[in-house]
């Protein structure tokens, strides 16, 4: 309840009336922001199933009407060429869309049972919809519970005249064929909880559900709203019913304001649009396509018949539309009308917006008038929205196209006298000073009528996308293989030579990861260009192993640990460029120097061009440590949750953070007293050794020696005074064992680590322990450590230590991807020996010898490709992207359409006890007949069965 409200509720409703009197100036300025529509999608006749292919065929003056096609219905049973015979129609023509008999139910989670029985309205509107929210950059999985709201214009039940035997009724037949079902699925499906309906106002439908979620945005009733219309021709009926009214042209044309216009051509369409109040789509970087100014509806009230329209209330309709937007009539340049090319229609329709788009316009100025239906014909429940869909593009094409079939100008329309012009040819419609606005208008045959303005996009600077690095991570997924190939496809199409080009590549793979739903089955690209990316997607599509290409079914999630290294070494000048690019990273490496109190960042990152030396214990724990929680940060700030961590030699310190024991400033403080102990020491060797898990009874015989790390290659290091660490070198190499030996200024020995961990110990006893957040696998003990104290850091170093048992304690609680934090991959190279499993993941953060913010972001893209949840808004914060138009979800349809019962054939004796039996590959079929039975015809097999038994 907001501050205001219970003053609102306190007030007597006459005082409230009066209030809201006095309030109604400012209430007009407040409904009149404008609408933005930032997707569309749709399905037109002639391939016009994206809205460039719609283009392309506008563009090129085509129509795409076409003899009825036999997959309808056979025309020769229906058709007479002589008008008024009954049961007939006198018309072979109209405007069809391909394949509405195929759908992908699985995509929608939908049966395949129940998606036979559904009205293919519905499952067109449910594809349609989901392209536009992809083409607008919004998943839907994060509409849920939202106040989205579902406006769907339709007039025709063509669905329900297919059954014609009511055995063909089941339980999916309501649900699958009601006009309300259209709109109350779409909400179902992407869990919307806005207002939702289907409006049936005859030939105005779609534009009339424009208009109701453009007053549903203004008065916040939905913050979202989906708008359109759908209309199939599946039934001969309705083109019976239309010739009986003497509706459809003979000559198969819409012949708009011709002097031959005998009626219009039956077409189909589905458009959806996706608004949002502007405010709201700039503020959430928006691909604006265009403005919606005003919109109104009213009806015909008394004219010369009932389907008849009126010319006085057309003009009303169109007045009040510009009066609700704040437009000027002269402020139109292009008028989209009905249309239907009717001999009484277009000349009422061409009057009543001369008499209001015509006043005090110069001759040499017409307005511009076309329509769509010339076209695609007349689409009914999904005309108005077409003509929208029209206006947009062309708003973005910068051109007017022609208006098809004018021939001899209608005689009955006044054009001397009225300042208009028909485009028979395309016509140059650039931005310019003055803002371009565009009418749309429907009217239905039952006296409804509809008008919307249409403006173009605002023409704001464009600020320039970011990123913090040239390195990105294009991310795709699909439910199925075949349509992540597809997809993938589509986008090496368009970033090699397609609209993709157009678009900043950095705004591709921004839009890719937090605009689309991510699905099983993903590849993630590390790419720093179009180019790049296309490259390494064809490579995908070859099945070749492309470096930068991560691919996966995803269906793994797998839970993640953080493997923590801790030789005591950091390469000079490690995670610079991560440090200067991620805030995140930056900020937490700065906050352990804060609790160090002594300059840290200088040491790891020194100039460039000046002389350094390898850091000394004391900088370099502190250091590696501060490093390390700068990498947790920022993988958890990218929503990668560690199930489990481990920790190696120092690492343990780091692991000990991560799992909450301390925090990081008190570990950073831990590891620079270890640091400085380490520093006491004398001057001796170490052993890098190569497979050292398995030394154990090797090692027992040189209790001088201690293993201290692993290193980068996932060798075991090995400390001590030089005359130890030579007898051990001698010993391995009689086994056959390689090593590598190396002098170091501090070694550490047995005697030497006593020490050092008893004065560690005695720093730790300072800090207090927490039971650990996150289970914390020790490799000293190779178990989980549940309570954990400060006497856990005086625990032996070397020969007992068991790290591979700790690794594989992280393997029983499921963990199946590893993730380094660390330079290089030494523990990710040593846990692949000794997991060799090929379905885990392990994942260097950065590597020793490279500083690139590639190499952690191609870690980044194997999580993601094996199904790992991310935070894709965090992943981005502190970036400037626009959402970029890309190609949507490609869906694998295949038919599912009710076919007309046949004849039962004769019963077999025993056929009830065989639907049980056959080979596997029969299998399937007969699981499929069983999921038909009826409940009786289920009781009456069982009980057959049980008598053969």
């Amino acid at each position: 309840m907001t501050d205001q409200s219970p003053r609102v509720s306190e007030l007597a409703p006459i005082k409230l009336a009066l209030v809201a009197r006095k309030l109604q100036p400012k209430l007009a300025l407040a409904l009149s922001e404008p609408i933005a529509i930032v997707g569309m999608a749709h399905r037109f006749p002639g391939g016009g199933d994206t809205p460039e292919a719609f283009w392309e065929l506008l563009r090129d003056g085509k129509d795409a009407i076409s003899t009825i096609p036999s997959s309808r219905w056979n025309i020769d049973d229906y058709y007479d060429p002589t008008p008024g015979t009954p049961g007939k129609m006198y018309t072979r023509h109209g405007a069809f869309i391909r394949g509405i008999e195929d759908f992908d139910p699985g995509f929608f989670g939908i049966s395949p049972r129940e998606a036979a029985r559904m009205d293919p309205h519905q499952r067109l509107l449910l594809e349609v919809t989901w392209e536009a929210l992809e083409r607008a950059g919004i998943a839907a999985t994060g509409l849920k519970g939202s106040s989205t709201g579902v406006f769907v214009g339709m007039m025709n039940e063509d669905f329900s005249h297919l059954m014609t035997d009511a055995t063909q009724i089941d339980l999916h037949t309501a649900s699958g064929s009601g006009l309300s079902v259209a709109a109350g699925r779409l909400a179902y499906i992407l869990g919307l909880q806005g207002p939702a309906m289907a409006v049936d106002a005859a030939c105005s439908s779609s534009l009339v559900t424009v208009h109701l979620a453009c007053q549903s945005l203004r008065t916040y009733e939905c913050d979202l709203a989906l708008a359109g219309g759908i209309s199939l021709i599946l039934s001969p009926l309705t083109a019976v019913v239309n010739c009986a009214m003497r509706m459809l042209s003979q000559k198969g044309r819409c012949s708009t304001f011709d002097a031959a216009a005998d009626g219009f051509v039956r077409g189909e369409g589905c458009g959806m649009l996706v608004l949002k109040r502007l405010s709201d789509a700039i503020a959430d970087r928006d691909p604006i396509l265009a403005l919606i100014r005003g919109s109104a509806t009213n009806h015909s009230g008394q004219s010369s018949g009932l389907t008849v329209p009126n010319g006085n209330a057309l003009a009303k309709v169109m007045r009040a539309a510009l009066r609700a937007g704040g437009v000027e009539p002269g402020q139109l340049s292009y008028l989209e009308a009905h249309g239907t090319g009717t001999a009484i229609g277009d000349p009422i329709e061409m009057e009543a917006l001369g008499r209001v788009y015509g006043q005090e316009r110069p001759r040499e100025e017409p307005i511009v008038v076309g329509s769509v239906k010339t076209n695609i014909g007349h689409t009914e429940g999904a005309a108005g929205v077409a003509g929208i869909i029209k206006v947009v593009l062309a708003l973005q094409n910068e051109e007017i196209p022609a208006h098809l079939n004018l021939e001899t100008p209608n005689p009955n329309i006044r054009w001397d006298e009225l300042p208009v012009t028909v485009p028979k040819g395309r016509v140059a419609w650039p931005r310019g000073q003055k803002r371009r606005i565009a009418g749309v208008t429907a009217f239905g045959f039952n006296g409804t009528n509809a008008h919307v303005l249409i403006e173009e996009a605002p023409a704001g600077e464009r600020e320039p996308s970011s990123s913090t690095s040239s390195a990105q991570v294009l991310v795709l997924s699909a439910k199925t293989q075949p349509a992540l190939r597809e997809l993938a496809q589509q986008y090496v199409n368009g970033l090699s030579a397609g609209a993709l080009r157009h678009a900043p590549f950095p705004d591709i793979c921004f839009t890719a990861s937090t605009g689309r739903v991510a699905f099983p089955h993903r590849v993630a690209v590390v790419a720093s260009s179009h180019e790049e990316a296309s490259r390494r997607l064809s490579g995908f599509l070859r099945e070749e192993e492309t470096p930068g290409v991560r691919a996966g079914s995803g269906r793994q999630r797998p839970r993640v640990a953080f493997l923590f290294g801790g030789q005591g070494t950091v390469p000079v000048g490690w995670g610079k460029q991560l440090f200067e690019s991620e805030p995140t990273f930056r900020d937490a490496v700065l906050k352990c120097e804060r609790a160090l109190a002594r300059p840290l960042v200088s040491g790891l990152f020194p100039q460039e061009g000046k002389d350094f030396a390898p850091l000394a214990p004391g900088i370099a724990l502190p250091g590696l440590l501060a490093l390390q929680c700068g990498l947790v940060h920022l993988w958890k700030g990218w929503g990668i949750e560690p199930s489990g961590v481990l920790g190696s030699g120092t690492g343990e310190y780091a692991a000990a953070c991560a799992a909450g024991v301390f925090s990081w400033e008190e570990g950073v403080k831990l590891v620079a007293s270890l640091g400085a102990q380490l520093e006491r020491l004398p001057p001796g060797a170490e052993l890098a050794v190569e497979e050292f898990a398995r030394l154990g009874e090797v090692l027992l015989g040189f209790p001088e020696v201690c293993l201290v790390g692993i290193d980068g290659g996932g060798r075991g290091v090995f400390s001590g005074a030089r005359v130890s660490v030579e007898a051990l070198q001698a010993e391995l190499t009689r086994l056959g064992v390689r090593s590598e030996l190396s002098s170091v200024p501090h070694a550490m020995s047995l005697a030497g680590w006593k020490g050092v961990r008893e004065a560690s110990g005695a720093a730790a006893r300072g800090v207090v322990h927490q039971r650990p957040q996150v289970p914390w696998f020790s490799t000293v003990t190779g178990q989980l450590l549940e309570s954990p104290g400060a006497e856990y850091w005086l625990g032996s170093p070397g020969v007992p230590s068991r790290p591979a048992a700790a690794l594989q304690a992280l393997g029983e609680m499921g963990v199946g991807a590893h993730i380094e934090i660390g330079p290089g991959a030494g523990l990710t190279a040593w846990g692949k020996r000794v997991r060799p499993a090929p379905e885990l993941h392990w994942v260097p953060s950065l590597r020793a010898d490279s500083d690139g913010r590639t190499e952690l972001l191609e870690g980044f893209a194997e999580l993601v490709a094996a199904g790992t949840d991310v935070a894709w808004p965090d992943f981005y914060r502190g970036q400037q992207h626009a959402k970029a138009v890309l190609p949507t979800s490609c869906f694998q349809r295949s038919r599912y359409w009710f076919d007309p019962p046949q004849a039962s054939a004769p019963k077999k004796q025993g056929a009830s006890a065989e639907i049980l039996e056959g080979d596997l590959d029969a299998l399937a079929g007969q699981l499929e007949l069983l999921e038909g039975l009826s409940d009786e015809q289920a009781q009456a097999l069982l009980e057959s069965l049980k008598g053969t038994s």
